[in-house]
């Protein structure tokens, strides 16, 4: 099951660092004012919002119980828990479950965090009295099967391994249990091996029957349902739940540090990665909101002091960031970066300077200005989802008591003053509690040094689709449900069309295209664009590359007008490109440092070895250390051809009002210098399995097959054939994960090229469990061409294929992005409606034909990269 607690620091900085940060202007979306309260006859307390943007609902039900509470000696429990809630009742068996739910159209998953742990279910409306009905039955009554426990845990012991392998979730459990002292957050969310393996089945049910009960939840429904419908549906099945009586828990006062603390983490890594922290307030304090407009400040985005003394003017950094962790217990404030470990010294001197000047000189009008906006913007954007907006409702009313407080928080965010920031600076930067972590190959300095450089620092709907003159497409359509706009322009390009000379050229066009126009230096248009709450970024891809803007609706004409000057005349300059090179060289060291981003390049490499296919995705460091201006230049005049272009516009905007700025802006311009033809069509090696040896505690293995392109007619089939394998029901995941405890990873995924794709299935498992786990593939695709699929089976492919899709598209950027690809990949900016008519087609018989014809043993490639490859 996917997990949103791998890393909970990152799920704390999502809740409360974007859903729960707005400031002017939150009124009008009227988010508590909607909500509907009632508690059932069990006591149990449902928040209902009516949401009436697509035909979707999510339904979160959330027990104020999470990784805090526990005792030492069963550290974890929460979270295995959490793993076997859906392992089966008395009245239903685990497939019955997630199946149900997929079934239509639905997906069911769960997280635990350090205050709470939520069971959620979201999906198309039909899938909402199902998700009641499976989660009062798995959540009320689990049977806890000893056998699924045993498995359960090894599966979590993968998750364990897996963690290990990722750099960031190494530094965050490393800063947490280096910042406190005696508090649990202290503890991973995840528990350690041996407390894992020690829970016993009898310690599951103690903790449900003492936490589980419904005065201790919270039920959310989103979603476009009469609110009767709800309170009858709830009532029916959360009515009749078991009697329990509620633990009170009781927690140590936590002291933080007592002198500043270093910790030095060696591992080989191709980066260096870095985390100081200090106190901070909880959630239920005053300043929470103020400690967020403090992070948003100093490290927020390109315009924050720590970005553009340590990136924009030093270069030492190639990422740095600073949030605001505040939970229900005592928080924490951190920033966090990605420095050359060489440079590690140099970076915590600037980091403490621009605190200390936040101490003694306080902030300007227009900082404070410009970090209620970027706090506003991000979270209106954040409100489009049915998810989202259970998350923040969820999370208010199980941290301070009541949803409402969400209009506290704006109000705090509105008042906040200048004086409030110096004033919680001062409070918080105590530097006799920072606590400073380091992730590098080999440890540079010591806390003495470390105390060195204080000492000398701290004391110093209808859519319209028209062509403008420039032979530009313009697609409009016009939704109303958010006051923001998302803009996608979209090019045929990206990696498709670069060889191994210039593998990188369009990260390098994208990357370094806003940075800077004839008019403007890039800090200007950061500036700009942050203080309008509004985004103008490059991106490429496989297939295409471009640029995407999102924007408040106020601000509309003025980010039009931005994003058109970025298009006609970027500067390109040589002193930013030689700025951009160390963070293009990131993305390849970062790559190093993710196993499954690499295995998935080696295996690209190993099935188009002399074809643009099979070129890396992140670049490469060749190209990256010699490039000039001057080649993007010419890549911009030569790919950048608007008649090859789309452009579209999908938000809260009056067409008739923006067609004339589109003209204005657009219409006279035109630039590129003919058409971009299509790359060559691949010559396929014969199949081949390669081994490569990386040091890890997991071993990667892909396994693939080579299809047709995007635009074939059986390119649905291949779609609903990568949903059969990928989802919580899948072959894959039931067997090699849930049966045998192969891995905590297993999936399947689909590369999509318009002249040929790939079919890939993964699993991240032990090195000694390779073996079997190739194997299982195998099995697998032999008995699926023997015996096919039950049409049980197709259909929740299908519907999971097409829930998700319609989940994907909630934002209007991602509704833009989606027409825009569609249109310039040849599948038409309408896409969407056909799109469904091609899935429900697909049938048993012919997805059978396609793993026969595909999908044997004679046409897989094979990759496996990991420790001990020699001994294959």
């Amino acid at each position: 099951m996917k997990r949103l607690t791998i890393i909970a620091a990152i799920f704390f900085l999502f809740i409360l660092g974007v859903c729960m940060q707005p400031t002017a202007g939150f009124s009008s979306l009227d988010i508590t004012q909607k909500v509907k309260v009632h508690t059932l006859s069990s006591g149990l307390k449902v928040l209902f919002y009516p949401y009436q943007r697509e035909k979707v609902a999510t339904v979160k039900l959330c027990v104020k119980v999470g990784s805090s509470y526990e005792w030492d000696v069963v550290a974890g429990i929460t979270h295995l828990i959490e793993h076997m809630i859906f392992k089966g009742t008395e009245n239903k068996k685990p497939e019955d479950i997630a199946g149900a739910v997929e079934a239509r159209g639905g997906y069911i998953n769960a997280y635990t965090s350090y205050d709470y742990t939520c069971y959620y279910v979201s999906g198309p409306i039909e899938v909402f009295e199902t998700a009641l009905d499976v989660l009062s039955e798995a959540v009320f009554h689990p049977i806890f099967d000893p056998d699924e426990l045993s498995k359960e845990k090894e599966v979590i012991i993968e998750e364990m391994k897996m963690r290990l392998d990722n750099p960031y979730v190494v530094l965050f459990e490393e800063l947490m249990k280096k910042s406190y002292t005696k508090y649990p957050y202290r503890r991973p969310i995840i528990g350690f091996e041996n407390t894992v393996r020690s829970v016993s089945r009898d310690d599951l049910f103690y903790f449900v029957n003492h936490f589980y009960t419904p005065e201790n939840m919270v039920l959310v429904v989103v979603g476009d349902l009469p609110f009767e419908k709800v309170l009858n549906l709830c009532e029916k099945y959360f009515s009749n739940l078991p009697k329990r009586n509620l633990k009170e828990v009781s927690f140590p006062t936590e002291s933080y540090v007592e002198k500043t603390t270093l910790s030095w983490i060696e591992r080989i890594v191709k980066e260096g990665y870095f985390a100081i922290s200090f106190p901070a307030p909880s959630l239920k304090e005053e300043d929470a909101p103020i400690a967020d407009l403090l992070a948003e400040i100093l490290g927020g985005g390109k315009m924050s002091r720590l970005y553009l003394r340590l990136n924009r003017e030093l270069n030492l950094v190639k990422t740095i960031s600073a949030s605001a962790f505040t939970p229900l217990g005592p928080g924490l404030f951190e920033i966090t970066g990605i420095a050359d470990p060489q440079n590690f010294r140099d970076t915590l001197r600037e980091t403490l300077k621009e605190i200390m000047k936040v101490k003694e000189f306080g902030i300007s009008a227009e900082e404070l200005s410009r970090a209620k906006n970027q706090v506003l913007s991000s979270f209106i954007y954040s409100q489009e989802t049915t998810d989202s907006i259970a998350r923040t409702l969820a999370s208010f009313d199980l941290i301070r008591g009541s949803y409402r407080d969400v209009d506290w928080y704006v109000k705090r965010i509105e008042e906040a003053s200048i004086e409030d920031i110096q004033k919680l600076a001062n409070k918080i930067f105590n530097f006799s509690k920072l606590t400073a972590v380091f992730l590098s190959e080999k440890a540079l300095f010591g806390e003495k040094e470390l105390k060195e450089i204080l000492r000398k620092e701290v004391h110093p709907e209808e859519a319209q689709v028209f062509k403008l003159k420039n032979n530009l497409k313009v697609v409009l359509r016009p939704l109303k449900e958010t006051p923001t706009v998302g803009i996608s322009l979209v090019f045929p390009g990206g990696v498709r069309f670069e060889s191994k000379e210039n593998n990188g050229l369009f990260q390098a066009l994208t990357l370094l295209w806003t940075r800077g126009t004839n008019k403007r230096s890039a800090e200007e248009i950061s500036q700009i664009l942050e203080s309008l709450g509004s985004s103008i970024v490059g991106f490429t891809g496989r297939n295409t590359f471009g640029l995407k803007a999102v924007t408040l609706t106020k601000n509309l004409d003025k980010t039009l007008e931005l994003l058109a000057e970025i298009l006609f005349e970027p500067r390109f300059s040589e002193e930013e490109c030689e700025k951009a090179k160390p963070e293009l060289m990131s993305l390849l060291l970062q790559q190093e440092d993710k196993p499954m981003s690499l295995a998935v390049k080696e295996f690209l490499e190993l099935v188009f070895p002399d074809h643009p296919y099979g070129l890396n995705q992140a670049g490469s460091k060749t190209f990256y250390q010699s490039f000039t201006c001057k080649d993007l230049r010419r890549a911009y005049q030569e790919f950048v051809n608007l008649n090859q272009a789309t452009l579209v516009f999908v938000g809260d905007f009056d067409p008739v009002e923006l067609k004339i700025k589109i003209k204005k802006y657009f219409d006279e311009r035109s630039i590129g210098n003919g058409t971009v033809k299509a790359e060559p069509d691949p010559l396929l090696p014969k199949p081949e399995k390669k081994f490569k040896f990386k040091e890890s505690f997991q071993t990667q293995i892909l396994l693939g097959f080579v299809l047709p392109g995007i635009l074939s007619p059986e390119r649905p089939a291949f779609e609903v054939l990568n949903s059969i394998f990928s989802g919580m029901e899948s072959r894959l995941f039931r067997i090699l994960r849930d049966e045998r405890s192969l891995a905590y990873a297993t999936t399947s995924f689909l590369i999509m090229h318009p002249k040929a794709s790939v079919l890939i299935f993964y699993i991240a498992c032990s090195p000694e469990k390779t073996d079997q786990a190739v194997a299982g593939f195998f099995e697998i695709l032999e008995k699926a061409a023997t015996d096919g699929f039950s049409q049980e089976e197709v259909e929740r492919g299908k519907n999971r294929l097409l829930g998700r899709y319609r989940i994907s598209l909630q934002s209007n950027i991602a509704k833009a992005e989606d027409m825009a690809l569609n249109e310039v990949l040849g599948l038409g900016w309408d896409f969407q409606k056909k799109y469904e008519e091609e899935i429900k087609k697909v049938d048993e018989e012919r997805l059978k034909e396609m793993v026969k014809k595909y999908l044997n043993k004679d046409r897989s490639y094979l990759l496996i990269l990991g420790p001990n490859v020699k001994n294959h």
